[in-house]
């Protein structure tokens, strides 16, 4: 990639377009996710572990870019959104590899705690808005390489377009349907 703008994106380099970005369809998703009570309804109705997340200190950024370690920009989700990871004096820590880590035990679940992630006192999650796809190809290629830059397990696509969910759900991506989740869509 030599020679090339240093901002233009991997999304862009790869000429994955999302043309659905000017539509009301996804302004209207984008601008109900936003609000922190609608972002948990659909994230619980998913996972419903998350129902015990520190939802009151959850961060929601709209349109923030994925950076590489090289301060490349990768491409830009729709919505990134930050869970503080709860602290326990009962963590073991793991020094014996490449990647140290600390897991500690929060309750019922186990969460980790990587020493390298970009905001080390939160975990990121990110989500895609889709009205439709278009092309399942494309789309799972712009959410694999998000997925690539540290989001294994984190990724979720909201979209109307049932038609490749076991698909996507296959990939690691965790599909939601908006018609389901939301109150007084307006589509």
């Amino acid at each position: 990639m030599t020679g090339g703008n240093h901002y233009k994106t991997l999304d862009r380099w790869w000429k994955i377009d999302d043309e659905q970005l000017k539509t009301n369809e996804h302004d209207n998703l984008l601008i109900w996710l936003l609000k922190k009570d609608n972002l948990k309804k659909i994230i619980t109705s998913k996972d419903p572990e998350a129902i015990n997340w520190d939802w009151e200190n959850v961060k929601i950024h709209a349109e923030e870019f994925i950076i590489a370690e090289n301060g490349y920009r990768v491409g830009a989700p729709d919505i990134i959104f930050s869970i503080p990871r709860s602290s326990s004096n009962e963590c073991e820590t793991n020094l014996n590899n490449e990647n140290p880590s600390v897991h500690c035990d929060s309750g019922d679940t186990k969460s980790r705690y990587n020493s390298h992630e970009h905001y080390q006192h939160y975990s990121r999650y990110f989500i895609e808005i889709k009205p439709k796809i278009k092309n399942f190809g494309t789309t799972l290629r712009q959410l694999k390489l998000y997925i690539s830059y540290g989001y294994e397990g984190r990724a979720y696509l909201l979209t109307q377009d049932q038609r490749f969910n076991e698909e996507f759900e296959n990939q690691g991506i965790k599909v939601i349907n908006p018609n389901k989740k939301l109150k007084n869509p307006k589509f």
